[in-house]
């Protein structure tokens, strides 16, 4: 009798244990940079502005043979994303076509159940010119916080994708202006704040925060 009863504590215990939450933020990490960039210039900005040490930015681009985003394979790794995932990051955006539209329907399933997706509103390719972000991917995305940059004397980026399903754009350090950094500054400070809030509430507190307000762009002392 005492031996079964130690076994059903042990076995409570032990539900217990693995029932409680990670206190760890995984951040999944989407982007046009090669690996080795992502090594050496965006893991490390986003460690030294998240100044969190639970927080982790997770590198899950897809890539080809010759080192490059792998757009085809996209969808596959947002099927398979970790379990482990508290928010994903795309640290670009496309232009909305035929062959995007398999990729912006499997985003769309995973923020109905409750993902968040931050984007970068992102800038064209070479060859194509500027447009409304409502025909973007990210544009796209249900509840997606996409956010834009700010150059000099605070006006967007001409070249960027631009509209009103933008959070806001923000303003990089000086010595990184133009660079394209401040959606993952973002992420960042998301990051380091998201076990205040549930996925639910930050969208929620964002949406408000935009409402709200009367500036033309959100600073991160607004948002956060």
């Amino acid at each position: 009798m005492i031996r079964i009863l130690l076994s059903v504590i042990f076995l409570v215990s032990f539900h217990a244990a693995a029932a409680v939450p990670s206190n760890k933020t995984t951040v999944i990490y989407f982007g046009q940079a090669k690996a080795e960039e992502f090594d050496s210039k965006i893991k490390p900005l986003f460690d030294d502005k998240a100044g969190c040490k639970n927080c982790e930015l997770v590198n899950y681009t897809p890539y080809t043979k010759e080192g490059e985003l792998d757009t085809a394979a996209l969808q596959e790794r947002i099927d398979s994303l970790p379990s482990s995932t508290s928010f994903v990051f795309f640290d670009f955006n496309l232009k909305s076509n035929e062959q995007t539209k398999p990729l912006i329907e499997a985003i769309n399933k995973r923020a109905d159940l409750g993902l968040v997706v931050v984007g970068s509103a992102g800038v064209p390719k070479e060859n194509e010119a500027s447009g409304p972000l409502s025909k973007t991917m990210l544009g796209q995305v249900r509840g997606a916080l996409i956010i834009g940059e700010l150059g000099e004397r605070d006006r967007l980026i001409p070249t960027g994708f631009y509209g009103p399903e933008m959070l806001t754009a923000l303003r990089p350090p000086k010595d990184m202006i133009g660079q394209g950094h401040s959606p993952l500054i973002f992420a960042a400070n998301l990051a380091d704040k998201w076990s205040k809030r549930s996925p639910q509430e930050w969208s929620e507190h964002f949406r408000t925060k935009k409402m709200k307000t009367r500036k033309i762009w959100l600073d991160l002392g607004d948002l956060f």
